[in-house]
């Protein structure tokens, strides 16, 4: 069986494992070990020449990200919940999510939703980093994310363009054969995720769309996303655009 580069980046990066408590589902991630380190290492890597966001590769500095956004009530995704914080063994125990991971397959009004929750995200004053295609799970017309060990506080749109590329560059690599020969599939996904992405009205949101046109986050869009279906997003936010150009309609934001 063929071995796409993400199911290859993802073995390199696997940093859990499910345990069973008196019959209960939990997931043990653990920091410390090399995998972590490969696993930012190659994304921090892909994003060259152009430095978007700010990774972190040191195991705590990782926890701690991911332990503050998961305890932080923020709006759009569901979370799982925390159950122990190990600062000695940087690892951590939380709830096992039951629902089907996002992938190509899903269905276009999932994708929706998964945008509109990252808005929402976004409109709050986080990004996440590592918006992999994987790391969310839908479960009952909610859409979870299951690794935040990149997520910050911020209001750069540059680090919300950055979501939105890896989001598209990875569903892209994870089903490229078969997106190659139904670009309209797979732009219907985009699509989707775009419109619930912009169905938050706050100016950040729209910014980090428009940015996709423009400037090093258009150059990251056409590294990241492979050709070419690159192409076919970039004639989309081209369509699109008519809803991203700063305008009147869109209104001063101030954070907080």
């Amino acid at each position: 069986m063929n071995t796409n580069i993400l199911e290859l980046l993802d073995g390199f990066s696997k940093q859990s494992r499910i345990l069973v408590v008196d019959s209960e589902k939990l997931v043990l991630k653990e920091y410390g070990g090399e995998a972590g380190l490969i696993k930012w290492l190659v994304v921090n890597l892909s994003s060259t020449p152009v430095k978007m966001y700010p990774f972190v590769f040191n195991p705590r500095s990782r926890m701690e990200r991911e332990v503050s956004f998961l305890r932080t009530d923020t709006p759009g995704f569901m979370k799982p919940g925390l159950r122990v914080v190990d600062y000695i063994g940087v690892r951590i125990i939380r709830d096992y999510v039951e629902g089907e991971e996002v992938d190509s397959s899903t269905s276009p009004q999932v994708f929706r939703v998964l945008g509109r929750s990252l808005g929402m995200l976004h409109c709050s004053g986080w990004a996440l980093g590592d918006t992999k295609v994987s790391n969310f799970v839908s479960n009952d017309g909610w859409v979870y994310i299951v690794d935040a060990e990149q997520a910050v506080e911020t209001w750069r749109k540059e680090h919300f363009s950055w979501d939105l590329v890896v989001f598209a560059s990875t569903l892209g690599i994870s089903c490229y054969s078969s997106c190659v020969t139904n670009q309209r599939a797979y732009l219907e996904r985009i699509e989707a995720f775009l419109q619930g992405y912009l169905e938050n009205p706050c100016a950040p949101v729209r910014e980090a769309v428009y940015s996709l046109t423009e400037g090093d986050s258009r150059l990251l869009l056409f590294l990241l996303v492979p050709f070419p279906l690159n192409m076919g997003v970039s004639k989309l936010l081209k369509e699109m655009q008519g809803l991203t150009h700063r305008d009147e309609s869109i209104p001063t934001w101030s954070p907080r």
